[in-house]
């Protein structure tokens, strides 16, 4: 306890200077002095979203979740803290640095990875590593990026020379944007190589070498965002619950416990504190804005109908994140109705392949066969490595072939379905028979038992049949016309005066979609010979049988 005590000790300490706060979004520093230092950290941050932004083709990069900077004094007490890495803490990346420190080039280059991650479909791994690296040794200074400084020897990799050589080289700057791009579309290296440098990959690859082998890696001077961190980058001054709670989330275990639990006695029903501390039902009635307050307080909630508010209001408070819709997801019955929380998931973050892997199990379990093979293509494209890519490849070799079977499995299922509904109609029919001889015979003499029953209908008959090939359904208002060519090779046009009345048989109810049939299907169409000039019909369709 003692030990846990001392620990504590830096963070009140701390928490009693006076601290202010510079942000541009999704970026925060937090400094209680070197104002400096602060405003130069964020312009940074700043450039490096920008100057990448750019190289993507794609405006004002996000991040899932804010980045907050602690910009800690030197010599203050603070071994406890977590400096080596920019973590998640409740709803933050965390993390802090000594003033008159560079920036940690391990922050650089998670921050890289964190951007790629909110921002872009998955890309070759070897590419996404070298933006890592090359941007880890950024350096701005107001509007003046340099970018491509080369890195420590060991980390001078073949995937960062290929990542240098056409961000930096002036001969491929100009165009590396086409080749981000390509590769973000899913093309492979040999497309993208040709659409971006008009060079085979063998080319591209060779050229890679020459440039490594050379180690002639001048960086390039270009210009970012024209920001002048003096004068667009404004202090605010900190509560000092706020700077003790996160000063708290840069600490573990049992001392981030008493952090945040001093916190929450010198500030009561603070609810960030309660979120330190896990009691994420007591936050969110307490009003937090965190999603991840709650979505905890969601899906430990018992009432159904009091989790799925819990977990909307979590959506709504982050619409980046999609776990409140795969939670919500998790409380639908029937897999029809997870799709479209899922399809919302996977579009908030399609680099997640186990996302697309349930997403196409729940599509499968809806007998949604194309959909269910169009997610487990994404799942395999978003895997974040090749371990996992073999894995996804593999339920999807498994997938396609199981495919056929339950593809037939359910076209037999509802041909079955079908067969059962059109014998309860004509038992239904023939109870009306029964109950109406029965109304007519009333007071006269029993029938004879043995006498054949006479099958009568109140409509009309056919008079005419045709079997052939349905061509095209011409829709017509309410009414439908089938072009069908017969054996003969003649085409005959009928008309479906009311579809509701029409009967069909052999479970073609779905290939009377209107427009051309795609491929065209056997028929068989019973009809009343009428012809009628005006709509080039030859008679009333009764009867459609598809043959099985």
């Amino acid at each position: 306890m003692r030990l846990l005590l001392a620990l504590s000790i830096p963070c009140a300490l701390l928490a009693q200077e006076d601290w202010v706060s510079f942000r541009a979004a999704p970026f925060e520093v937090l400094a209680s002095d070197g104002e400096r230092q602060a405003r130069e950290t964020l312009n940074t941050l700043e450039q490096l979203r920008d100057a990448l932004g750019q190289l993507l083709g794609k405006q004002d990069l996000a991040t899932l979740w804010p980045v907050r900077i602690v910009l800690l004094r030197p010599g203050a007490r603070h071994a406890a803290y977590q400096t080596a890495a920019l973590d998640l803490r409740r709803e933050n990346y965390s993390g802090a640095f000594d003033r008159g420190q560079p920036i940690p080039r391990v922050w650089l280059r998670e921050l890289v990875r964190i951007l790629l991650e909110a921002n872009t479909r998955r890309m070759p791994a070897e590419i996404e590593s070298g933006l890592e690296t090359l941007f880890s040794t950024i350096q701005a200074t107001g509007p003046r990026i340099q970018l491509g400084i080369p890195p420590p020897a060991a980390e001078r990799t073949r995937d960062w020379a290929r990542t240098h050589l056409v961000t930096v080289d002036p001969a491929y700057r100009g165009r590396a944007r086409v080749l981000f791009s390509n590769l973000q579309q899913e093309a492979d290296w040999r497309a993208a190589y040709k659409n971006a440098f008009e060079k085979t990959e063998q080319e591209m690859e060779a050229e890679v070498d020459r440039y490594l082998a050379s180690a002639q890696f001048a960086p390039a001077e270009i210009s970012g965002r024209p920001l002048n961190p003096e004068r667009d980058f404004t202090p605010r001054p900190v509560e000092p619950v706020v700077a003790k709670v996160a000063l708290a989330d840069l600490l573990r275990g049992d001392a981030a416990r008493l952090a945040y639990q001093a916190a929450l006695n010198a500030h009561p029903k603070t609810p960030e504190a309660m979120e330190g501390l896990g009691l994420f039902a007591e936050a969110a009635a307490a009003g937090s804005r965190s999603a991840r307050a709650w979505l905890e307080a969601g899906t430990r909630e018992k009432d159904p109908a009091k989790a799925r508010a819990a977990l909307e209001t979590a959506a709504k408070l982050n619409p980046r994140w999609a776990q409140p819709h795969l939670r919500l997801a998790a409380l639908e019955a029937d897999p029809v109705g997870k799709i479209p929380h899922l399809k919302k998931a996977t579009s908030l973050e399609p680099r997640q392949a186990p996302l697309w892997q349930a997403l196409a199990e729940t599509h499968l379990a809806a007998s949604q066969f194309a959909e269910a093979g169009q997610a487990w293509r994404a799942a395999e494209n978003a895997a974040a490595d090749g371990k996992e890519r073999v894995r996804v490849r593999q339920a999807r070799v498994d997938f396609e072939t199981r495919r056929a079977d339950l593809e037939t499995a359910e076209r037999r299922r509802v041909a079955d379905e079908q067969a059962r509904e059109l014998q309860r109609l004509k038992d239904e029919a023939l109870a009306r028979v029964r109950e109406a001889e029965a109304r007519t015979n009333q007071g006269q003499a029993p029938a004879d038992p043995n006498r054949k029953v006479v099958e009568w209908w109140e409509g009309p008959r056919p008079s005419a049949k045709i079997a052939g090939v349905l061509l095209r359904v011409d829709c017509i208002g309410k009414q439908a016309r089938l072009a069908v060519s017969g054996d003969d090779k003649k085409t005959t046009q009928l008309l479906i005066r009311d579809p509701a009345r029409i009967v069909i048989l052999g479970g073609g109810e779905s290939s009377l979609r209107c427009g051309p049939q795609k491929p065209p299907r056997r028929i068989t169409v019973e009809y009343v010979s009428k012809p009628d000039a005006k709509l080039a019909v030859a008679g009333e369709a009764l009867l459609i049988e598809f043959p099985q």
